[in-house]
């Protein structure tokens, strides 16, 4: 693996307009995402899969900047906008889908006084499936906060979630995404029975060479910056600190 710290990028819905200011950690313009593509590339930046990181992991080629592009709860406007720039570039990306949402909305956002957004339907999810450069995770079968169930109900979100999805793509599902970002010891062991590879967090930071825990992976959350902003800088120059510079911020790595 390469002895550089591997950026996982952390993404939501790509907009084609600009959001209300409460949603601005729910997602990032197409603009922004074509800027940011635009920037990685010019960086040296390239994009590979989650199984290109683990059989790096195990010694395996890698690129000399890798980076891995994930986006979670699957939403429609992430094929609308997102998918086609990442099909121009040839990169691979990876959605975590939550199973019994699928065909609906982000509905577990409403009791937070946000307005819930369309998630892709299955004949969207078949459509994308086509693609090579497409991988699916999952995100659980109803998106709970894991760490606060009782260990037999997070078993059954856990595991349910990945034998529905895999029903419907009639492929194996070797990738998790917790939820909200919650998790402990005790669901990452649920995790591992359930026979996952790798699983990710929202904790900051990059995949290092040694010493990583695969059902613990730190990202680095994009979310909407303006172009100029007071409170995070420049947009530019605030994506650039989080992928390259921004110290790495993880409380707890797992056992």
């Amino acid at each position: 693996m390469s002895p550089r710290p591997i950026p996982i990028l952390m993404y939501h819905a790509v907009e084609s307009a600009v959001r209300p200011d409460k949603y601005k950690h729910f997602y990032v313009t197409a603009k922004e995402f074509a800027r940011q593509l635009k920037e990685l590339k010019s960086r040296g930046f390239e994009a590979i899969t989650l199984d290109q990181l683990v059989a790096g992991r195990a010694g395996g080629p890698l690129p000399a900047k890798p980076i891995v592009l994930t986006f979670d709860d699957g939403y429609q406007n992430v094929l609308s906008n997102a998918h086609p720039m990442l099909t121009e570039v040839g990169w691979p990306y990876t959605i975590y889908l939550v199973s019994e949402r699928i065909g609906s909305r982000n509905t577990w956002v409403e009791p937070e006084g946000y307005e819930a957004t369309a998630l892709l339907s299955e004949s969207e999810i078949s459509q994308l499936a086509a693609s090579p450069l497409v991988t699916f995770g999952t995100h659980t079968a109803t998106h709970p906060k894991l760490d606060q169930l009782p260990s037999d109900t997070a078993r059954e979100e856990i595991v349910r979630g990945k034998q529905q999805l895999e029903e419907k793509l009639q492929r194996p599902v070797h990738h998790f995404c917790y939820p909200y970002g919650h998790f402990n010891d005790s669901v990452v062991a649920l995790v591992r029975e359930a026979g996952f590879v790798t699983a990710t967090t929202t904790q900051h930071g990059r995949v290092l060479a040694t010493g990583e825990n695969l059902l613990c992976l730190p990202r680095v959350s994009i979310y909407h910056v303006p172009p100029f902003s007071l409170t995070y800088g420049p947009g530019a120059l605030n994506f650039r600190w989080r992928v390259e510079n921004r110290k790495d911020k993880r409380p707890f790595r797992g056992e």
